[in-house]
């Protein structure tokens, strides 16, 4: 038989299979096929095996799965309990296993073993203290060639151990790319022999932003922080991912993100002007000068980098590079006019593709953020997505292979729930469901050019995150949920995942002792519209449960207490009199997980908003956001603004009955590193005078805007104007501004 025929058809038999299949396997990642068959197998303390059928690594690494998840050993048997067998013609990492009287291993490679190994760890199941497993059949391969988390360690860094904790936990869920972000602005974490000063300079800063980028004033703590990891390091780690199957990707920044380098190495910068790491994240002007100095320098850093990593791949980053050095510096200057570039967008291009060249002589590919994109790519080079989808279309159709890492379902360092119980994080929204829907490949795409989709992958930001019990908290059940969009061939629907997860997943996660986030098991808060005020309902996985609820009211002696089931509501009546401050809290019978609600009672609340101008959907996550009575808080979190982007902006509101309105007040969103900027002007009309009155805000300068109206009115419609295009020198400049606006508050 042929190798593309015997292909069709294992790959038809498991869609027919799956078809057939009406009960989910306890396994995640989802696997093809999961088939139960009547009876259970009952395991002894050691499973017999023979060991000629694994190779030495194999063994090892199944001796190692067994001791760590069930405490179990193994023994030599003629006849053994687990047998295998070595697949041909069959897609790499295939494998299949079947459970009655023993249990039989079909495997294609020695990856495709380790993964049917740490699906076979997932079926043991404990009753009274015996060990079994369901019998049943089981076939899997996975859909995607690139099965990523990212870990920057240069913002905060970590130790070998947590490396290797983080890769264990990629490993249980299949992940097969680990992307190293070792060099950042604040930071340089590998040791280049070369250039000592990179680490003995380059790796330390004297302070660290306290609280939120935004928070002002800014304050620090006054403490040295950094590490860095020695070749030996490098090459350990790189050793135990590969035992794995996990490739690790180094990432080395350039030409922007370079502060911890040109801290050591000030000549490779366009001022020559010593500076220290700084301590402050976002981005710096000073880049790596474009002069032939800088690209040698940064060629004899890859030829010890590309030593130690013996993957394909080197990321070069390429993100948010400002020209603004670059056009003043008379030798970058030179460089567009010696080799007739148009402008310092195209000498990012010939930078990127002078290294592109350079790693090509060692049999390197590189990788770049969709930035790279700009001025033009050498066709060789694979995109890296992260500001959405649109890079990654983009370079697909332009025939490079593309990894889709968008912001919206791909940020780990976003927020994950919506209690004030988080830790501080970077800003935006990112729940477990929504990674869950996350799809690599865009429905913008045809057939052809979605094959250039190699997979997509999670990026993990630490600006925030100084430890790793933290990091933990970020990274799962998120990267569960991710394996599934990167494995699953079709993946079951969420509420079947979250049954899947919550009744197995998290207590495996508990006996590695892991610091998962429990927001998941929150149930939802849910604020409607309603015409006596604004309703307020709570959705729970968990048909059963019960919660207490007490409302507190700024101005009566009395709380309110009372028991809410699941997917029952009450209303909060809309003022009648002056704004006050209401606290909701609701505490969960079975769980004892707490939420609260801080709500501003005010004389729009609950009131439907008529959107002229439709906002982002990325951006758009309740009907009722602009009136729910809580306003969005810095850090931004993106469930509690709604975004546009959009130059002009129009809405409207109708009371239920015309009001003397004394001023109405507006909160936005600054926060330019993320593209969101203030608007320019505001006019507010009256539409219940016959001569519509305007009421103009101009040169607005503040996150809460107050405009005076001392008028009647019901019907009020706002224009809101914005920047066209973020001007030059602005972090995003050249690209449209984003729009955030939360609560309208009528007083």
């Amino acid at each position: 038989m042929s190798k593309p025929l015997a292909l069709l058809i294992y790959i038809l038999i498991g869609f027919h299979c799956f078809l057939q299949n009406n009960t989910y396997s306890p396994i995640l990642p989802s696997p093809v096929v999961y088939k139960q068959t009547p009876g259970k197998l009952y395991l002894p303390q050691g499973l017999s095996i023979k060991s000629s059928q694994f190779s030495k690594e194999a063994l090892i690494q199944f001796k190692l799965l067994l001791s760590t998840f069930h405490s179990l050993d193994t023994k030599e048997a003629i006849r053994p309990l687990i047998r295998l067998r070595e697949l041909k013609n069959v897609p790499n990492g295939s494998y299949s296993i079947a459970i009655s009287d023993d249990i039989f291993i079909s495997y294609a490679s020695e990856s495709a073993l380790y993964y049917a190994m740490q699906s076979l760890m997932q079926l043991i199941q404990t009753e009274n203290d015996f060990k079994y497993i369901q019998n049943a059949f089981v076939q899997d391969y996975p859909k995607f060639e690139w099965r990523g988390l990212h870990l920057d360690v240069s913002r905060h860094f970590f130790s070998v151990e947590e490396v290797k904790r983080y890769l264990d936990l990629m490993a249980i869920y299949k992940f097969n790319k680990f992307h190293w972000h070792l060099t950042d602005d604040q930071g340089w974490r590998i040791e280049i022999k070369a250039f000592p000063k990179l680490t003995t300079i380059g790796a330390w800063r004297d302070s660290t932003l306290l609280n939120h980028y935004t928070t002002t004033p800014r304050s620090f703590k006054k403490e040295r922080h950094g590490g860095f990891y020695t070749q030996e390091e490098i090459k350990e780690v790189v050793a135990y991912a590969g035992k794995r199957h996990i490739t690790v990707i180094p990432e080395i920044e350039m030409p922007g993100h370079s502060r911890a380098a040109l801290a050591a190495y000030p000549e490779f910068s366009c001022t020559g002007i010593a500076q220290g790491v700084p301590g402050i994240w976002g981005v710096f002007e000073d880049v790596y000068c474009a002069k032939e100095e800088s690209l040698t320098f940064l060629k004899k850093v890859l030829d010890e980098v590309t030593e130690l990593f013996p993957g394909e791949y080197i990321h070069i980053g390429g993100d948010e590079a400002p020209k603004t050095q670059w056009n003043k510096c008379e030798q970058c200057q030179e460089v567009i006019k010696v080799n007739k570039l148009k402008d310092a967008h195209e000498l990012q291009s010939y930078f990127i593709t002078q290294i592109e060249k350079y790693l090509a002589t060692k049999n390197k590919r590189i990788i770049g953020w969709d930035e790279i994109l700009e001025g033009g790519l050498s066709p060789d080079a694979t995109v890296m997505s992260w500001r959405g989808f649109d890079g990654g279309i983009e370079a697909c159709k332009k025939e490079h292979y593309v990894i889709m890492s968008p912001g919206s379902h791909c940020y780990f360092d976003h927020y994950q729930g919506k209690t004030n119980n988080e830790p501080l994080a970077i800003g935006g929204f990112t729940s477990l469901e929504k990674v869950y829907q996350f799809n690599p490949i865009p429905k913008e795409l045809d057939a052809a050019h979605a094959n250039y989709i190699l997979g997509g992958q999670a990026n993990l930001w630490t600006e925030y995150i100084s430890t790793f019990k933290q990091l933990e908290y970020m990274a799962y059940p998120r990267a569960i949920a991710l394996s599934q969009t990167l494995w699953c061939t079709e993946k079951p629907d969420y509420e079947t995942f979250y049954s899947i997860l919550s009744n197995g997943h998290l207590k495996q996660l508990d006996l590695l002792h892991v610091n998962y986030s429990k927001t998941s098991q929150l149930a939802n808060i849910n604020t409607k519209t309603e015409k006596k005020g604004l309703r307020i309902e709570l959705e729970s996985k968990d048909q059963e449960e019960e919660f207490k609820a007490r409302i507190q009211y700024q101005n009566k002696l009395e709380d309110l207490d009372f028991i809410l089931k699941n997917k029952q509501h009450f209303i909060i009546e809309r003022t009648k009199n002056e704004t006050q401050k209401i606290k909701v809290s609701f505490t969960s019978s079975k769980t004892g997980l707490n939420s609260d609600l801080l709500i501003e009672n005010h004389k729009a609340l609950g009131i439907p908003v008529r959107y002229l101008t439709q906002p982002n959907q990325q951006y758009n996550h309740s009907p009722s956001i602009l009136t729910d009575g809580q306003r969005g808080s810095q850090p931004w979190r993106g469930h509690e603004w709604i975004g546009f982007d959009t130059n002009i902006i129009v809405f409207e509101i109708e009371l239920p009955k015309k009001i003397k309105i004394k001023h109405v007040d507006l909160s936005f969103l600054k926060s330019n590193g993320s593209w969101i900027y203030l608007p320019n002007e505001i006019k507010i009309e009256n539409c219940s005078k016959r001569r519509n009155n305007i009421f103009l805000s101009q040169k607005i300068d503040t996150e809460i805007i107050k405009v005076k109206m001392g008028q009647r009115s019901k019907k009020l419609r706002f224009q809101i104007q914005t920047n066209k295009l973020i001007p030059i020198g602005l972090p995003g400049n050249g690209h449209k501004p984003w729009t955030f606006i939360d609560e309208i508050v009528i007083h």
